[in-house]
């Protein structure tokens, strides 16, 4: 029963602090100008309020119990699960965006099949490896693939068409470095389904005629 009450404290840690936090957003964000959210500040607040109570009847019934060790125990495990609560959050999150990254060894498979394809093509772009990989290490959750243009006039909306068609069926971000390959004219993502979700900068998706969906 002692280790029960333990792991409630450990529950009511933790849901304190996601109350607390829940009413601090229904206050507003932190702006000059916020607005505030009664109805889920009154949500919050009123959980935080019986949480309180319960644990005020907790006590008591440890304290007629004469368990004052175990009330000590189950107050500082309380307190202890608050303060690390937010640090477990975002283990969880970390652990989360890992295990959904896409590994090295698949970008690298990525890459090549694009090139041959692009190959196929005789599409006037080649794969910047380097800049694939580097811009791949900050954005995991993609599959990156940066190109040089063989050419560096205007990009062709009929290349460019045949460009994505190539990677129909996969999500990924796509960009096409400028003529001194450090920084891109053109940066897209192009989903499963073959739809634009991004695309800057938007002066030329727009000439290009491609539309965020």
């Amino acid at each position: 029963m002692s280790l029960f009450f333990v792991a409630l404290s450990a529950v009511m840690g933790v849901g304190i602090w996601f109350l607390v936090m829940g009413i601090a957003f229904s206050i507003g964000g932190g702006n000059l100008f916020t607005v505030t959210h009664y109805d889920s500040l009154f949500f919050y607040a009123t959980l935080l309020l019986l949480c309180i109570i319960a644990y005020l009847f907790f006590a008591k019934h440890l304290i007629e119990k004469e368990l004052p060790l175990l009330l000590a125990i189950c107050f500082g495990t309380t307190v202890l699960f608050f303060f690390i609560t937010p640090w477990l959050a975002e283990a969880k999150s970390s652990v989360q965006r890992e295990l959904s990254n896409i590994s090295y060894s698949t970008h690298e498979q990525f890459m090549e099949k694009v090139e041959v394809m692009i190959d196929q093509e005789k599409l006037p772009y080649s794969v910047n490896v380097e800049k694939s990989r580097e811009r791949f290490k900050d954005i995991r959750s993609i599959n990156i693939i940066v190109l040089n243009k063989a050419s560096y006039k205007d990009i062709s909306i009929n290349d460019m068409e045949r460009l994505l068609g190539i990677t129909y069926g996969e999500r990924v971000r796509i960009g096409i470095l400028n003529e001194s390959y450090e920084k891109l004219m053109i940066d897209l993502i192009l989903d499963i389904d073959k739809s634009l979700s991004y695309c800057e900068p938007y002066k030329i998706c727009e000439d290009l005629g491609l539309e965020i969906k």
